[in-house]
């Protein structure tokens, strides 16, 4: 039975007006100009643009990491001023402590003091996600041990038991060859399917940002804007057959044509196609 598709409930993530940039007098670099837009409630959400564009920084800031010139970035209705717990962070760098094995990597964030848990509580959170990221016999290993695609299950398990509002991810897969980041695609997709929090991604590939969700934000190049915002209309749940849809491909060709005149004419707004 396919899950329920349809709009979501209530903004989780919400980028009002946002604009940042860096730098000062003629050394000054304008990022975003004015970027919105939202992310509701279970729904799984992808940032897709041009290198350079600042599709990160927008991620830094929903995370707190930075915050904005003019505008708001609001979480569940709270202007991010900061980190928060609440807000689970992956980065495409393998972000996992060297010297931790699995399970304890995996249990880090339920065993700090602000969100201890009773030692019961914790081996069964962590061994739900040993079992969802398919880490089982590997509970004991150190990250050393690793190919590069576990370290990111182990990383994305962490994030994911801390059991936050809303799940931040910059580019989780970008380092993996293209069989392993197919692999983790679909794993992340059956994570979200029964975990349903608001997610979301930030990718520079076309296929990754159709097949995990369920609507795309296109940016602009600098300074950046959002150019469009897609739905994704292809049966959900998805599978590996998903990517050679007649849905799938047309989508695919639109968001590459725009891309691709993105590439050809920097810093020049692409020209506006109606997708249906």
């Amino acid at each position: 039975m396919s899950d329920q598709v349809g709009a979501p409930t209530s903004e989780r993530i919400r980028f009002d007006d946002v604009h940042l940039g860096f730098g000062r007098g003629r050394q000054r670099l304008e990022v975003l100009d004015g970027v919105g837009f939202t992310v509701g409630a279970g729904e799984f959400v992808s940032v897709l643009g041009p290198s350079g564009c600042g599709k990160s920084t927008l991620l830094n800031l929903a995370a707190g990491f930075l915050r904005p010139d003019a505008g708001a970035v609001a979480v569940d209705g709270e202007e991010v001023r900061g980190l928060d717990a609440r807000r689970g962070v992956v980065f495409q760098q393998y972000a996992i402590f060297p010297w931790l094995t699995v399970e304890k990597n995996i249990a880090f964030g339920l065993t700090l003091r602000a969100n201890r848990r009773p030692t019961a509580e914790v081996r069964e959170v962590v061994a739900r996600y040993v079992r969802l990221m398919g880490l089982e016999g590997f509970e004991k290993a150190l990250p050393k041990t690793l190919s590069g695609g576990m370290r990111q299950r182990v990383a994305l398990a962490r994030a994911y038991a801390t059991d936050p509002d809303v799940m931040l991810l910059d580019e989780p897969f970008a380092a993996l060859d293209a069989q392993t980041r197919e692999y983790m695609q679909e794993l992340l997709h059956d994570t979200s399917r029964q975990d349903r929090r608001a997610a979301m991604l930030i990718t520079h590939s076309v296929e990754e940002a159709i097949f995990l969700s369920r609507r795309i934000v296109v940016l602009t190049n600098r300074p950046t804007r959002v150019h469009e915002v897609v739905d994704v209309d292809v049966a959900w749940p998805r599978t590996p057959q998903s990517r050679h849809t007649p849905e799938f491909v047309e989508l695919r060709q639109h968001l590459e044509e725009v891309m691709r005149s993105m590439t050809l004419r920097p810093g020049r707004e692409p020209r506006e196609k109606e997708h249906r």
